[in-house]
């Protein structure tokens, strides 16, 4: 994967495709690998860009919690952009990503077309919070590969692990192979249960798609709910069964909802209808 120097820092990002330009924003895997069931599908028609976060896969490790909250990423995300000369993306995140892409579209609308979340929270509550703390204290009992083969089953489900084997192991040796310290572990974690933009969540002004999943033992569905009654004239899409890692698991419709809602703003401004 090409390499490029934001200023603050070098990211790993990956792309295809040609047209309007689609950023796709990991969860807390940090992978662009995560992406994969997508780009194929997308880069048929958009310009399709991803990006490993910091911390993560084979961008840059800086030491140091200070390092890691999701602004920062929000703002690696807009010196990707920067560097790439595009000056205008639909941003689609997932878990980690969503809260990455609600800032995004909080303090850089302009640079944003139409916003998708999905499976993501607006700020964490006391299930969430008890989950993610039980990832990092594996981290710190057992190490970054016990950390990465739980995260592998709480995020893929038992329905991958039984159809989806190959892909669910390929992605999880990628993340062995490229994972970070305990310390970086610990400092991504608290990024997550530190993120709350949701008093500032009616301000998004751009056209949005929320999907959730039912069945999504990590990010329950409510949280999906919550963002869209929070985002004025946003869209909702609930699955009832796909895990939290729906948009793999369910690809085929998953790219359809989406593809859906993409067609839906190109014959519109990016603002809500």
């Amino acid at each position: 994967m090409p390499r490029v120097d934001i200023g603050a820092i070098t990211l790993s990002y990956a792309e295809a495709g040609e047209g309007e330009a689609l950023l796709f924003v990991p969860g807390l895997l940090g992978l662009s690998k995560s992406w994969e069931f997508q780009f194929g599908h997308f880069a048929k028609r958009y310009r399709c860009i991803s990006f490993d976060h910091r911390g993560a896969g084979e961008s840059d490790k800086p030491a140091g919690a200070e390092n890691y909250a999701t602004n920062l990423l929000a703002d690696d995300a807009i010196g990707l952009l920067d560097a790439l000369k595009i000056d205008r993306a639909h941003v689609i995140g997932t878990a980690t990503g969503g809260c990455v892409a609600q800032n995004l579209a909080i303090d850089h609308p302009d640079r944003l077309g139409a916003c998708v979340f999905t499976n993501t929270w607006t700020a964490a509550d006391l299930y969430f919070r008890r989950l993610q703390t039980y990832r990092k204290w594996i981290a710190e009992a057992h190490g970054p590969d016990a950390f990465v083969e739980f995260s592998s089953v709480l995020t893929n489900g038992s329905q991958q692990f039984r159809y989806d084997f190959e892909k669910v192991m390929a992605l999880e040796e990628r993340s062995k192979q490229t994972i970070s310290s305990l310390e970086i572990i610990q400092a991504r974690i608290d990024m997550m249960l530190a993120h709350d933009r949701k008093s500032e969540l009616r301000k998004i002004d751009r056209r949005t798609l929320v999907i959730g999943t039912v069945d999504d033992a990590t990010v329950p569905v409510y949280f999906s709910m919550d963002l869209h009654k929070a985002i004025k004239g946003s869209q909702l899409h609930i699955f009832n069964e796909g895990g939290h890692y729906a948009y793999r698991h369910r690809a085929d419709d998953w790219n359809a909802v989406v593809d859906k809602f993409l067609d839906q703003e190109s014959a519109g401004d990016g603002a809500p209808a």
